[in-house]
């Protein structure tokens, strides 16, 4: 090769969607960065987005943030916190207030547009040391996402005093737990004012958070005009029996204005979903409706939820704009060498196929259906139970072939 041939170079753009594909894979993305400069500025994007600030890391991170020739505090778009991520015999775990107070850095609080705090007692703190927190937390001035999981506060207020700190926040997820009893948790919620700039709020699992937060935003939605910003992505998991009253009053005050909703049933019984009877949540109420998600729908032989529950639930739905309906099934078999597929085969699906055929000839765009499987727990997966599975599957999308045929309908079968 001549001493003027020049190397062959891949473009800017091409390089970029191949480290853009590795966004997950830190080592992949650590030998990216050490090719040259700019391989290294984007691999630093994924590698850094995320930092996971367990309390024996934070006082490291902060030394190496605060160094004046370190560039990866730029890159850092989130921070997680768990003040139960303590290494044993260690004199370097930072407890969160402390915590927060480390990391007032410009570098730090400019860039950070989510924070994810877990497992922290906010009621051990002191009202001074409340406040404090509070007010380092405010430092994130660009933060849009905010997640507490397994967080224990007296009561609500707190939470929206947090959430009024930040102008930007679209984002909250309350996975919370509150120290007043519920009822009182309730009326103090009622009264309160979410901040304008919030769209999606994600809630629950936990006991507490479902009736407390629901009650906040129904009033909000009650109290609020129509011309006014309200929360228009709401999700609901972990739904009991006694949730069910606050689910119904929430889309019967809120519903007109939300866009995407899911609602996770997960530790509901069978029994408890036909005697409460889903049907009766207002969903004639979600006019602006464009995407439903039902999760944890428990099915069983004789059950009637495919028969009557969710075909009355569903045919309520009247928004012009639903584009898509996700519903996630569970079924489950006591026997312990059952044949799953000659029991899912005699579900009827009609009732369903029927409503979910109007509703796409009133422009619904796609069902997606997902049949969990669960096993007997002595029995083992097998190639023949796996066949049957596959014939099942055939089997159910004779019965939604109109569906099917039209490209609308997207079936899958997990085994679990």
């Amino acid at each position: 090769m001549s001493r003027g041939t020049q190397l062959p170079r891949l473009p800017w753009e091409l390089t970029d969607a191949i480290i853009d594909h590795l966004e997950s894979d830190s080592r992949a993305l650590g030998v990216c960065g050490m090719v040259c400069s700019e391989w290294l500025k984007r691999s630093r994007h994924y590698i850094f987005s995320t930092v996971q600030l367990w309390p024996w890391r934070v006082r490291d991170f902060v030394h190496l943030a605060n160094s004046k020739t370190s560039t990866i505090p730029f890159h850092v778009h989130r921070i997680e916190l768990d003040d139960s991520r303590v290494r044993k015999q260690s004199t370097e775990n930072i407890q969160f207030c402390d915590t927060l107070s480390l990391l007032q850095l410009p570098c730090i609080t400019s860039g950070v547009k989510s924070m994810s705090i877990r497992n922290v007692d906010w009621t051990a703190f002191s009202p001074t040391e409340q406040n404090h927190a509070r007010e380092r937390l405010a430092k994130f001035q660009h933060l849009n996402r905010l997640e507490f999981d397994n967080v224990v506060f007296h009561d609500l207020r707190e939470v929206v005093r947090i959430l009024h700190s930040f102008p930007l926040i679209k984002y909250l997820k309350t996975d919370v737990n509150f120290m007043k009893y519920r009822e009182h948790a309730v009326a103090s919620a009622v009264t309160l004012r979410l901040p304008a700039s919030l769209k999606c709020v994600e809630v629950g699992p936990s006991d507490d958070a479902i009736p407390v937060v629901l009650s906040c935003i129904s009033a909000c939605a009650a109290n609020a005009g129509n011309a006014e910003p309200h929360v228009e992505r709401l999700s609901i998991r972990g739904i009991k029996v006694d949730h069910l009253p606050h689910v119904r009053h929430t889309i019967r005050k809120a519903g007109s204005y939300l866009h995407r909703l899911t609602l996770g049933l997960d530790n509901l019984p069978l029994e408890a979903i036909e005697k409460e009877d889903l049907s009766a949540l207002k969903f004639s109420r979600l006019v602006h409706l464009r995407h439903l998600i039902i999760e944890g729908l428990q099915l069983s032989p004789k059950s009637g939820i495919l028969k009557s529950t969710l075909p009355r639930l569903l045919s309520r739905l009247e928004s012009p704009f639903l584009q898509l309906i996700e519903l996630d099934f569970v079924f489950a078999t006591g026997k312990s060498r059952g044949d799953l597929a000659t029991d899912l085969e005699q579900l009827d699906w009609q009732q369903l196929q029927r409503v979910l055929m109007e509703l796409h000839f009133f422009g619904l765009r796609r069902v997606a259906m997902k049949i969990r499987c669960q096993k007997g727990s002595n029995e083992n997966a097998t190639p023949g139970l796996e066949d049957g599975l596959r014939r099942a599957m055939q089997r159910t999308r004779m019965a939604f072939k109109d569906l099917d045929g039209r490209g609308v309908l997207d079936l899958s079968f997990v085994q679990c």
